[in-house]
């Protein structure tokens, strides 16, 4: 190989290399307002309200309204409060939007239950993790589920 033509090779990489980045952070940055969207509207859902439209898969919304169901059909309906920030954390191959990425948000839950009767029940404070499955082209959650981060044993 020439030396023309290795110079020429590095330079094309470089780009490409420099692309690349450009197109992850732009895919990172979707799907941050998308999973802050998913977690606005499952607030939304949570306090005995509909989600916004579109905010979330409709097979999934589906599925997240029938396992509300129970806890708002006894009249009783949370006061969310998620705190202000949030560690999210994306796992995948961001430039194949032909698969799913993990995006795995992890947050400390402050909400409080207001029962039907309009007492407030305060919950204890605990840390939730939301492990999304989401697809990049567009960018939605197709999958969720929730679950507490237990305190690591010393």
């Amino acid at each position: 190989m020439t030396p023309a033509l290795s110079a020429l090779l590095r330079g094309a990489l470089r780009l490409d290399r420099g692309a690349d980045h450009a197109q992850r952070e732009q895919c990172l940055e979707a799907i941050r307002d998308c999973v802050e969207r998913f977690a606005y509207a499952l607030s939304m859902m949570i306090a005995g309200h509909d989600a916004p439209a579109g905010a979330i898969d409709p097979l999934l919304l589906a599925r997240m309204q029938g396992a509300l169901r129970p806890f708002l059909a006894r009249g009783d309906v949370m006061r969310p409060d998620f705190g202000a920030f949030g560690d999210l954390r994306v796992e995948g191959a961001l430039l194949d939007a032909g698969e799913p990425v993990l995006a795995v948000l992890e947050f400390d839950d402050r909400c409080v239950r207001e029962a039907a009767d309009g007492s407030l029940v305060p919950a204890r404070l605990r840390r939730l993790r939301l492990t999304m499955r989401v697809e990049l082209d567009p960018v939605t959650v197709i999958d969720c589920v929730v679950a507490e981060v237990l305190p690591r044993s010393a």
